[in-house]
Order: structure tokens, then C-alpha cells, then sequence
């Protein structure tokens, strides 16, 4: 499969998208990485060429500061905007960028299109949970404030993802901030009246609370931008800081420092297990093709990821498995 990869998304363009579209495909044999950006800064950065890899030139760039509803004509030849021809063209099977989260939705609305009935993409991410599985978040901040009916309509995105990726039919629920039925404001509450009154092919849980997003208790977990935002940051810096705090405590304590040395394979499977560079990207769910939106602090390992991440959502067609997913009564 080919990907289109954004080459000036992160913020040390454009070496992290080189190395990691390198790394990537010094491991796996089926990929194609098409590196679109500025030609002359690519090559300059380029430390190998390899067979596998091209480079499409885009002569614009967008930034985290410009404005997403600007860009589409101000930066009509940036890489974002060149690299997601390539996808609505035929000639790429995923885009990816590490860029301007609103620009790339703006461009993949424009260029891609959305799904047949969705009125809005959602951002999904994949969170580990204490049983070894996957809980798919959604929304991470595409849509800051939404009413009652798209909350709804990203839980059946949601759930269709959901399908597609792992071949089962998911516990939905609403974030709220309590698990009674009239709990928080009139949009959750109006937003489960709707789902549970739904003939649909998933299992309405009702609502989790902020202590369960990690705890196994839905597959699906649908909030607003807003709020998937914050809990996004929040979860991103929460390992970090917990491994801050056991150095500090165990510099200077021997004790403390032979136990941590013992704990330290346990350490690094968990910091794996919470690492977001782990999971590369989060897919923009309800466009009509593969979109995955990186962290823009992304090294060539979450690069490399993401691109893994493409490919799989690839090899499960979960393009089609979706619309299907959708269309039924």
C-alpha cells in the first residue's frame, strides 16, 4: 500500500517524517511512502534514497498558527492540500500529517469528502484499558462544541470504526460525570434519550465516568472536542509525569534505587503500553478515505507508526467496512 505522508508536519520538519518513512520501510516490504513537500529541503535532509521511497513536490506549507478556514485558499499548493490529492486521486491509499488539526480536517472535507449521512468527522483515538484491549475515544478535538445529534451520530461512527477494525459489535457509551440517567447537561442527556431509543448493532451502555475511560467498561467512549481534547493532553503528559516522580524519589535512596532497577522491565512495558508515540496517529473517522492526524511534537518513531497504523486500517478495508456499517436500518 502507498501513503502519502505530509513531509513538513511536525515541529522539526522535515526530519522526523524522512526517518521515520525510512525506518518503516527498511522493516516492511508491502509499504510505499510518497514524501510531499518542499523537494529541495527533503533531499537536503535525505540521508539514503530507497526504492520504495518519492518525493512529490509542494512548493506551500501549513502552519499550527494559520487559520483552517483560511487555508484552503491560501495554501491551495501546500503538502497537506497536494499530498490529500494524492489520496482523492487514486494514486495514494492513506494521508498522514503531524500539521494543523483543523486544516487537515478542512482539506480532507474538501477534497475527500465525508461518508455518505455523516454531518461531521470525529478524531478517534485508541486507548489502551486494563484488560490488554483497545477503547476507541472519539471526539479528540475536531468538533469543540456539538449538539445533542452529533454526539449521537460519532457514536455510530464510532461503533463502525469499531467493527471494522476488530470484528465485533461494541459497548458504546457517553461520557458524562456520573452514571445516573439525568445526570449532566441537557445535550448528554438528550444524546442518550436518542441512542438508547436507536435499532442499531451495538450494545448502548449508558454512560462512564472519567475513572472507567481506561477500566473496560465501554469500547466506544463518545464526548465533544472539547472534552476529548483536554483528556487527550492530559493523558499524554500523566506517564511522563508519574516516571518523573519515582526518578526524584529514588535518586539518593539505594533501596529505592535496587527495587526500581528490578521494576525496570515492568517500567518500560508500561510506559510502552501509555506511550502515544506507541500508536502514531488518530484517524480521522467519517471522511471518505484513510486520514491519520499525529501529534506534532511526532519523532520518527511515532512517524513510523503512524504509518503502521494507515496500513492496518488498509488491510482491514475499514473504508468500506464502515460505509456498509452505516447504510444498515
Amino acid at each position: 500500500m502507498r501513503v502519502a505522508l505530509d513531509a513538513f508536519g511536525t515541529d522539526n520538519a522535515p526530519l522526523p517524517e524522512i526517518l521515520g518513512a525510512l525506518k518503516v520501510l527498511e522493516e516492511e516490504r508491502d509499504i510505499e511512502v510518497v514524501l510531499v513537500g518542499d523537494e529541495r529541503k527533503i533531499y537536503d535532509n535525505l540521508p539514503r534514497t530507497h526504492p520504495r521511497l518519492s518525493v512529490v513536490h509542494a512548493p506551500e506549507v501549513v502552519y499550527h498558527h494559520d487559520k483552517p478556514s483560511e487555508v484552503l485558499k491560501k495554501r491551495p499548493k501546500s503538502s497537506m492540500a497536494i499530498a490529500m490529492d494524492l489520496v482523492r486521486k487514486g494514486e495514494a491509499h492513506a494521508f498522514i500529517s503531524a500539521g494543523n488539526t483543523g486544516a487537515v480536517m478542512a482539506y480532507a472535507l474538501r477534497k475527500l469528502g465525508r461518508i455518505k449521512g455523516v454531518k461531521r468527522p470525529a478524531i478517534g483515538a485508541l486507548f489502551p484499558n486494563i484488560n490488554e484491549g483497545r477503547t476507541l475515544v472519539l471526539d479528540m478535538g475536531a468538533n469543540i462544541h456539538v449538539p445533542s445529534e452529533l454526539l449521537v451520530q460519532f457514536g455510530i461512527m464510532g461503533a463502525a470504526f469499531y467493527n471494522a477494525l476488530f470484528h465485533r459489535h461494541p459497548r458504546l457509551a457517553l461520557l458524562n460525570i456520573g452514571e445516573e440517567e439525568e445526570k449532566g447537561g441537557s445535550v448528554i442527556v438528550e444524546a442518550r434519550r436518542k441512542l438508547e431509543r436507536m435499532n442499531t448493532h451495538y450494545n448502548f451502555v449508558g454512560y462512564v465516568e472519567g475513572h472507567e475511560i481506561l477500566a473496560d467498561k465501554a469500547d466506544v467512549i463518545v464526548m465533544d472536542g472539547f472534552v476529548g481534547n483536554v483528556l487527550l493532553k492530559f493523558g499524554e503528559s500523566v506517564l511522563s509525569i508519574i516516571l518523573e516522580f519515582i526518578r526524584r524519589e529514588v535518586k539518593g535512596n539505594p533501596r529505592a534505587l535496587l527495587g526500581a532497577m528490578l521494576l525496570k522491565p515492568a517500567f518500560k512495558a508500561v510506559r510502552k503500553k501509555a506511550d502515544f508515540e506507541e500508536y502514531g496517529g488518530a484517524p480521522l473517522i467519517g471522511v471518505n478515505g484513510i486520514v491519520i492526524i499525529a501529534h506534532g511534537r511526532s519523532s520518527a518513531r511515532a512517524i513510523r507508526n503512524a504509518i503502521l497504523v494507515a496500513r492496518t486500517l488498509h488491510e482491514h478495508k475499514l473504508l468500506e467496512k464502515t460505509r456498509r456499517y452505516l447504510e444498515r436500518p
